[in-house]
């Protein structure tokens, strides 16, 4: 009794342990980072995130690789293809379906978008700092990434969107961070947001996020999808709106888009992303100003108007086939209470055959005969 008392104690610490462990961590280095190479040598991107084989970076200019090894500090990686963004995020014919129909339905269309909802901000890495201005690259409990992270806010909310900017930290920085600000990001959900931005910074040299808008110092933006999701599509599907049509105002602003192998929370929501503003070695100044590009660049994907031109929710088509399947069953129980299908043929004239077997199809009734006849 004692010893199968004992095995149950030691099964049930293996399934706490289980559920207890990390369910969205994904490490980052803190010694260095990961330079991406391709197959002649050629530096693509540098990256603090932990890069393993199977990994891929689009590109600013939308080249796709993968990584096929990881040596020590080096990812080598293999050219996949040209991405065309716009053929990417080209609505489907189901959604210009979807779309089509809802406009009959404006109630519906008005449910499925909700006026005004929020973009919510939140920072998983809350300590995170720029060295030039904040003297440290970490401040737990208020590093610097949150005054980034209110550059954005405060320039998305000067262009009309509404926004919730999450200030709760996560503290440390270490592989459960992501299972702290899971919670945060669950309470946003519950805010109906448009879309989620978890707002980082990187930690990789300077130069990597440098640029320049209108002859003024900016830091790029770096968008991470995790590869680790059932929403992956979807999170990938946002990521190539937004830099589309960042693409078109900032070219090259929105530095690449790093698939990586983790989840980051986006498993929660299909527009949920991770956005490096920077890294640690640019000024916060920078940063803050690259935040205001992106938002001002962004609010056509970050807004109700904008998102509802590229794509209807998930919310949405389920509207629009419930009232759609609603409306078959109805037609359905019509025809059987009055009769069955044996009318439908009658109803439309006799078409579809008869027990003499003509169709109706050789010989229209309406058609001249020929001459002659």
């Amino acid at each position: 009794m004692n010893k199968r008392g004992g095995g149950h104690r030691w099964l049930l610490l293996l399934v706490f342990l289980t559920l207890a462990g990390p369910v969205c961590g994904h490490t980052e280095r803190e010694d260095g980072y990961f330079t991406l190479v391709d197959a002649e040598g050629r530096r693509i991107a540098r990256t603090a995130h932990e890069v393993k084989k199977g990994d891929q970076y689009l590109t600013a200019d939308n080249k796709l690789y993968r990584v096929e090894e990881v040596k020590e500090n080096t990812a080598h990686l293999r050219f996949v293809r040209q991405v065309n963004l716009e053929a990417a995020i080209a609505p489907s014919f189901l959604t210009r379906l979807t779309s089509a129909v809802l406009r009959l339905f404006p109630g519906k269309e008005k449910y499925a978008q909700s006026d005004n909802r929020p973009v919510a901000i939140y920072h998983t890495h809350s300590a995170e700092s720029y060295v030039p201005t904040d003297g440290r690259s970490s401040i737990r409990g208020n590093g610097g990434i949150f005054k980034v992270g209110e550059a954005l806010a405060q320039a998305l909310r000067e262009r009309g969107v509404n926004v919730i900017h999450d200030k709760t930290p996560h503290d440390p920085h270490d592989a459960l961070a992501y299972d702290r600000s899971r919670r945060t990001a669950a309470e946003l959900l519950k805010k109906n947001p448009i879309a989620l931005l978890d707002i980082h910074r990187d930690a990789v040299p300077a130069d990597e996020y440098a640029g320049e808008v209108n002859n003024t110092a900016v830091t790029k933006a770096q968008l991470v999808v995790g590869r680790q999701n059932p929403n992956m599509k979807a999170n990938e599907a946002f990521a190539y709106q937004i830099k589309a049509v960042v693409d078109k105002k900032y070219p090259g602003f929105i530095k690449g888009i790093f698939y990586a192998d983790g989840k980051y929370n986006q498993d929660l929501a299909p527009r949920l992303l991770l956005v490096e503003m920077g890294t640690h070695a640019n000024s916060r100044e920078e940063a803050e100003r690259g935040a205001a590009i992106f938002a001002a660049a962004t609010k056509e994907v970050l807004t109700n108007a904008g998102a509802s031109k590229r794509a209807v929710g998930a919310g949405a088509l389920r509207s629009l086939w419930w009232v759609i399947g609603l409306l078959v069953v109805g037609v359905v129980i019509y025809f059987v209470i009055n009769g069955g299908f044996g009318k439908i043929r009658t109803s439309l004239g006799g078409t579809g055959g008869g027990p003499e077997g003509d169709t109706g199809l050789d010989a229209p009734a309406d058609r001249e005969p020929p001459k002659g006849e």
